[in-house]
């Protein structure tokens, strides 16, 4: 099975190097941003690190104009791990079967934007990484397998940024042999399920002490950590930004 890489941040790379180690799986290419490309990622992966992959690489500035390297490449599947530029379906029907990728969440939860920084402000409990077809319409392609894992009450972006990448390391040793040989599972996803996550505001990065509660304030910095932006509180005309914090009672 012969795949196309296309990815720009330290989950898909991450994974990359999984997939390599795979008897029935090529990876004849990656696609990953050129230094020039306006579309930034919080996560990005040095473009260096890519460039000394033993895999040719293509740097570009949008995926939807790229339709002819998919089709000189004939891939059986063009793979999505850490985009974030919306695919259109000139792209999308590009490879030979089908274009797949990993959304971190269970879906059909959490479609949509900022899985991390959404899950953890949400209160949610557990979470996973689904992988599934990407359609035209957000996040929901058939799915072909999901994992999930526990969100700590302690639990910081990066640290969920970390099982997200250990769970879609174990999905791609799951699953990639199974789409090799044609026997991978495919399901609808169900529409009366579904949830979508809105886009955050980097203004509710800060933090208002005297509106929010604790637990509120607390959230918010463990979310908004690093690889984010960080939440912060003004001081004059500084920002003084909180990257680690834990919640405790207070002594009477």
């Amino acid at each position: 099975m012969e795949v196309i890489w296309l990815s720009a941040n330290r989950l898909g790379y991450q994974m990359f190097r999984s997939v390599r180690d795979l008897e029935d799986v090529e990876v004849s290419a990656v696609i990953t941003f050129s230094e020039s490309a306006d579309t930034k990622m919080y996560d990005d992966i040095d473009i260096e690190k890519w460039r000394n992959l033993d895999t040719e690489v293509y740097e570009i500035e949008n995926i939807n104009d790229e339709k002819e390297i998919i089709e000189n490449l004939e891939p059986d599947y063009l793979v999505m791990a850490g985009w974030r530029q919306i695919i259109k379906p000139h792209i999308l029907n590009a490879p030979k079967k089908s274009t797949i990728g990993f959304h971190p969440t269970l879906l059909p939860k959490g479609r949509g934007s900022a899985p991390i920084i959404n899950s953890i402000e949400k209160d949610f409990d557990h979470t996973g990484v689904t992988l599934f077809h990407i359609e035209e319409s957000l996040d929901s392609g058939d799915i072909i397998g999901q994992k999930e894992f526990k969100i700590s009450e302690e639990y910081h972006a990066s640290d969920v940024y970390d099982k997200i990448i250990e769970t879609g390391q174990k999905l791609v040793e799951e699953y990639f042999p199974l789409l090799a040989k044609g026997e991978a599972p495919r399901k609808p996803q169900n529409e009366e399920e579904a949830t979508f996550f809105e886009k955050p505001s980097l203004s509710e990065n800060k933090i208002r002490l005297d509106e929010e509660p604790a637990e509120t304030i607390y959230k918010k910095i463990r979310a908004r950590s690093d690889p984010y932006d960080g939440a912060y509180i003004e001081i004059g005309d500084k920002k003084l930004k909180i990257w680690k914090a834990s919640l405790e009672e207070k002594d009477e």
